[in-house]
Parts: structure tokens; sequence; C-alpha cells
């Protein structure tokens, strides 16, 4: 239902049709979108995820900004993700206010127990915003982009020499039946709750994990590349997805089983992932990565990843 809320501003429900407005405002927000990406995640989210999206226009139907609230896999089960975003040209006259106590009312509605929310790490102003209305900074995580174009094998192939020796080979999902699959699917699951992200959260569920590696809709089981010891045992994974609007591939994770760590294996292992897309001609890769995650850190760098700006997580109790 669409209420005026102040001298002609009209806050009301977002529809398809906006799209285009509410993708302008995330990428606003740093996270570069389209409208046709917004819809088709729209598409495949169950409607129960996506709890309410508000935007606030003017009587001409001026965007001055939107909101949004929905459950995350990333946050505690008992939180619910927020977005407050606002057209510079609108801030400091109240918007974001109004934005802000419906969707903290919609929130409370849900029966949330607390709030989860990104800010950018360039922007102090946001997180000062955030911060008076109660959130405290959870987490710090940033982006990464390694040269595909300018990247150079040849100082790493001691590193692969060293995976060979220990008898490790890489390999891919190509051709695995459905019981491999699932037994993967599951191996991601476990890596993932021993990450700094998910630490101590609930494990994920194989669906969960199927949609994060777009199993779901665009399928790369050659992107899904394991290192398996010479008796056979998964010792650890990287994997790759892709997003049609973007100029780049990303990384999604990349994670050794705990019994495998400390052998110099994640490099090898990663490599495996930047070759097959330097091989398919793509400039960029990228990853996300938790200021915390110290070795992984370490393998990028070695790399040649170059740290991008980031975003502060933040959080609240209701």
């Amino acid at each position: 239902m669409s209420r005026e809320v102040r001298g002609g501003w009209t806050l009301r429900p977002y529809t398809p049709a906006d799209a285009s407005a509410f993708a302008a405002l995330q990428s606003l927000g740093g996270r570069a979108t389209t409208a046709g990406d917004l819809l088709s995640g729209d598409a495949r989210r169950p409607p129960a995820d996506l709890l309410r999206r508000r935007l606030l226009v003017t009587q001409d139907g001026t965007v001055l900004g939107g909101s949004q609230v929905r459950t995350f896999a990333f946050v505690p089960p008992d939180h619910l993700q927020a977005a407050v975003l606002v057209h510079p040209a609108a801030r400091a006259q109240g918007a974001g206010e109004i934005l802000w106590a419906d969707l903290h009312q919609a929130a409370r509605d849900a029966g949330a127990l607390g709030l989860s929310a990104d800010v950018p790490d360039t922007d102090p102003s946001a997180l000062s915003w955030a911060q008076r209305r109660g959130f405290q900074v959870h987490a710090h995580r940033f982006a990464s982009e390694l040269n595909l174009t300018a990247f150079d094998p040849a100082p790493f192939q001691e590193s692969l020499a060293g995976a060979r020796v220990q008898g490790v080979t890489f390999t891919d999902l190509r051709g695995a039946d459905q019981t491999v699959v699932d037994r993967y699917l599951h191996f991601v699951a476990d890596r993932l709750i021993e990450t700094p992200d998910l630490a101590g959260q609930p494990r994920w569920s194989a669906d969960q994990v199927r949609a994060m590696l777009r199993l779901t809709h665009d399928p790369r089981p050659d992107w899904l590349i394991l290192a398996v010891g010479p008796d056979g045992t998964w010792l650890g994974t990287t994997a790759l997805v892709r997003f049609p609007s973007l100029p780049f591939v990303y990384n999604e994770l990349t994670a050794m089983h705990p019994a495998a760590r400390g052998r110099g294996l994640a490099l090898p292992l990663k490599l495996q992932i930047v070759e097959r897309a330097r091989a398919e001609g793509y400039a960029a890769m990228r990853t996300n990565n938790h200021a915390r995650n110290a070795p992984m850190l370490a393998v990028n760098r070695r790399l040649g990843f170059k740290h991008l700006n980031g975003r502060f997580e933040v959080r609240r109790p209701l």
C-alpha cells in the first residue's frame, strides 16, 4: 500500500516495473547490477526470502531512495539483511529516516531478532548513519581483482611441482553423476562453516550450495575443481561463477580441508581456476575475502590480486 509521508513524497511498494530504478539504487551502494540481474535473481528466489522492498518517490515519480529487507544465508538465521539506499541529491532531507522506520517495523513484524547491513568502507557518512541507528561493525570484507591478461603463470611452477610431489592431482565435475555432485555439495557446505564468514552459523543445505554455485541456472561443472590426494581423498576445492552483466568472472570460494592445510596446496589449486578463466578469454577475476582470512589473503597476494574497495557488515539487535 502506498502512503504519502512528507511534502508530496510517497512511500510505495516496489513492482517489477521499478527494476531499473531499484538496480540503480543498488549500484549507488557499490554493488553494480542491472534490471535484468535484479529480475532474474528475484525469479529464482523463493518468495518468502524477500520480505519487503519499497521506493520513496516524489509527486512526479522521481525516485529518491529505496529499502529492502530479506533473508540471507550469510547472516544468522534469526537476523534479516537490510538495505536503505538514498540518491545523493536527496540525502540529509529525511528520506533515509522514512525508509529506515518502515524497514525497521517490517523486520519487527517478521519476528527477526536482529538486522545485518552492508555499508561501503569508503563512505564514512554511511557508516556513521548506521551507527547512529544502533548498528555496530561486525566484519570487514573487500573485493580483490586479478588482471588475467597480464598474469604470468611461470613464477608458480614450483608450487605446482610441490603438489605433484605429494601425489596431488586436480580434477573437475565434468561427467560427474548425481552421487558425486551431492557429495561435492556437502563437501563445500562443510568447508563454508570453517570460514570466518560462516563460523558458528548453521551448516548450509545442499540446495543453498547449489544455488550459490549457480548449478540451478548456469552450471559450469568444469569450473568446480577438486584437489585430490593419491588415495582419492578430496583435499580442497575452488569454484568459479559468471554474471552475464559483469565484465569479470568470480571466484566464489577456494577452501582446503583442515587436514590438508599447511601443505602449500591452496595456491596451485587456485591456479587451476585462473588458467581456465584465461583460456576462455576473460580479462579479470574477482573474489571477496573476510579481513580475518589471512591464509587466503596471502595466496591472493602471491597470485597478484589487487585490493579493491570493501564493505563493513554492520549488525544491530531488534
